[in-house]
């Protein structure tokens, strides 16, 4: 019988990592997805329902769906946003899961200005209520705060 429990025990265990994984790639393909406007990865992050709530620093609550036909629009001054994920806590409940991250914002934007981009800086953290569905864990429920930001323009060092 003392077999059988640290069979249960290690199962348990193996579950409890797969769900961190899981819920760990859908956080990361939010930020990769928009990183990289690559929208077929962003879907994997949400469930159909979930909204995404930038209130607390001022923004919209949308859709993923709102937000990415906003972020589709061709924008020739765009050139590159990333969003590292860092300090990311994780409690599951059941089919239920709340995650929080912090994150470092770095965005770039053409100027006017040849070998001159405007370049934001910020960090802050995201909030995130998590579902298991049938195709694994997903965001439903993402609030997004802001701690700092910075705006410069600096000398755009890539040739592009």
């Amino acid at each position: 019988m003392e077999f059988m429990l640290e069979d249960e025990v290690m199962n348990h265990n193996i579950n409890v990592l797969q769900d961190r994984l899981e819920i760990e790639a859908a956080l990361r393909a939010y930020a990769y997805g928009l990183d990289e406007r690559r929208w077929e990865a962003w879907e994997l992050a949400f469930t159909d329902d979930a909204i995404i709530d930038f209130t607390p620093m001022g923004g919209k609550r949308e859709t993923p769906a709102q937000m990415q036909a906003r972020l589709s629009v061709p924008d020739p001054a765009w050139l590159f946003a990333q969003h590292p994920l860092i300090n990311t806590v994780i409690e599951i409940k059941g089919d239920e899961a709340q995650a929080f991250s912090d994150y470092q914002m770095e965005t770039g934007r053409r100027t006017d200005t040849p070998g001159e981009i405007i370049r934001v800086s910020g960090g802050g953290s995201y909030s995130d209520r998590l579902r298991r569905t049938s195709d694994g864990w997903r965001i439903y429920n993402r609030s997004i705060s802001l701690k700092w930001r910075e705006r410069r323009r600096v000398t755009d060092e890539i040739s592009r």
